[in-house]
């Protein structure tokens, strides 16, 4: 098998159907570029283990939500199955169901079984620059953990080190980990948007303050200017930390540290 982690998603061009059932849509790999992407595939609408999974993962959507993670499920079926489906056994859902009727976006993934024309259960985490970050795929009678995928999405947005059994909130391995070069100076302007309460902006202030950078906070709870930048550009993840010309929105360490050096 050839290697996919860290490479760039393979592109898809899917119909899909609303996760209410009532609007045929069209969605593809930009769909949700800058966003974090859970896409996960399943094996077939109207069967058994999927919609204790599909249901899972819209019990749970605000806490991916909050991570700046999208949700989109995929299978073979067409997306008028989907959309009766939703109508007929499975409910309202808050995510679209994506319709690979050619088999080509199962088989980019590698998830394929083509003797039965069905995907398996292989899930991927796709980061905001377009990047697979995480995959799992395994047989079609097990259904997948959703805290679990909730909890790897969570480490790789530290962009630290997490040992084995990491939790979300706990500190990573290396706490130093986040350490720029003893020498590093910038004369990038910096500033952050954030809210109060808001762990993840917490986090990116910890660090730019432990670095000696700093930056201009803006409080977006009582700021209309502030407001105002989010709004104009859709940005709905916390923090949104601006390094020159370069806006980053949400949790990402690595990024930040990347533009910095």
């Amino acid at each position: 098998m050839n290697r996919i982690i860290g490479k760039k998603a393979p592109d898809f061009h899917l119909k899909a159907v609303s996760g209410d059932g009532e609007d045929f849509i069209d969605v593809s790999l930009d769909t949700y570029k800058g966003h974090w992407l859970v896409l996960f595939f399943y094996p077939m609408d109207f069967t058994f283990v999927c919609p204790t999974e599909l249901t899972s993962f819209s019990n749970d959507l605000r806490l991916f939500e909050d991570a700046d993670a999208r949700l989109l499920a995929v299978s073979t079926d067409s997306e008028y199955t989907h959309q009766a489906w939703i109508r007929n056994g499975l409910g309202r859902i808050g995510y679209p169901l994506g319709a690979d009727k050619t088999l080509s976006m199962s088989a980019g993934y590698g998830v394929l079984l083509e003797d039965q024309g069905v995907a398996l259960r292989g899930l991927f985490i796709i980061d905001p620059d377009q990047i697979i970050r995480y995959s799992v795929i395994h047989d079609n009678n097990i259904g997948r953990n959703t805290q679990e995928v909730l909890r790897v999405l969570k480490a790789l947005q530290t962009g630290s080190l997490c040992g084995a059994n990491w939790t979300i909130g706990s500190q990573p391995l290396k706490e130093d980990s986040n350490a720029l070069p003893d020498a590093f100076s910038t004369d990038q302007t910096v500033r952050i948007y954030t809210l109060p309460g808001c762990s993840y902006c917490r986090q990116v202030k910890e660090f730019l303050s432990g670095n000696g950078i700093s930056f201009e906070e803006i409080n977006l709870e009582n700021d209309a200017k502030g407001q105002a930048f989010m709004d104009s550009r859709g940005y709905t993840a916390l923090p949104v930390t601006v390094i020159g010309s370069n806006e980053i929105s949400g949790f990402r360490l690595d990024k930040i540290k990347e533009l910095l050096l």
